[in-house]
């Protein structure tokens, strides 16, 4: 999630790029270790071949730690100037050129430009926005046209704020809190069930060792469970 903080280093946790080490823009705080491993646990194996979307991207930690971790397509954007910049910098230096991209858009405003590209859905989507960001639903809405099917889309926020259980056809399908942090999944309704019943209740989860959820069926995942 992107605070305040001086900048500095990172190291991934986790794929082909294990321990290599990226450079953060000042002014950012990236997202934990402990949270982007529930991340991509959670994906599990739907992360291998996957078409990605990285938004706010920063330092690329989720972006590039996903092409180590098997995704073959990868697009980052990041609005920022100098974290663009950076961005590029850490790119290169993990040799991910072929599979990721760098955009450089203003966000949510430059998600209609991909759209206007005719670019193909993404399977997963993740997206940080700035530690006081608020119009989730607007976020939300401007990404859902370039989700696929059967994607998903993860929103990292403010364990404090409660974003929408419903955006036009995507449904909130799990929340998990990580101290001061939370991430919220959803994905599309299907046509033969009715989106209220899909979105998740509001019990505490049943998590595994790691502290994320595997995949089952959207309306089977639990809703607001937290990990101190």
């Amino acid at each position: 999630m992107s605070r305040r903080g001086g900048g500095g280093r990172l190291r991934l946790s986790g794929g082909a790029h294990r321990g290599r080490v990226l450079k953060v823009p000042a002014g950012a705080r990236p997202t934990e270790a402990r949270v982007r491993e529930a991340l991509f646990s959670s994906w599990g194996e739907r992360l291998g071949g996957a078409r990605l979307l990285d938004l706010y991207a920063g330092s690329g930690a989720i972006a590039l730690e996903a092409a180590g971790r098997g995704a073959l397509d990868v697009v980052a954007v990041e609005g920022n100037p100098k974290a663009a910049e950076m961005l590029e910098e850490n790119r290169q230096a993990l040799g991910e050129t072929g599979i990721v991209r760098v955009l450089r858009l203003r966000l949510p405003l430059g998600l209609a430009k991909l759209r206007q590209r005719a670019e193909r859905p993404f399977d997963l989507i993740f997206a940080d926005p700035p530690y006081a960001f608020t119009d989730h639903p607007g976020l939300l809405g401007a990404l859902e046209p370039l989700l696929a099917a059967e994607g998903e889309a993860v929103l990292e926020h403010d364990s404090r704020r409660d974003p929408p259980l419903v955006v036009g056809s995507l449904v909130r399908v799990r929340k998990r809190r990580y101290g001061e942090c939370a991430l919220s999944s959803y994905r599309r309704a299907t046509v033969s069930q009715d989106v209220g019943s899909q979105a998740g209740s509001s019990t505490d989860g049943d998590p595994n060792e790691d502290g994320s959820h595997r995949d089952s069926s959207p309306s089977s995942f639990p809703e607001d469970s937290r990990v101190d």
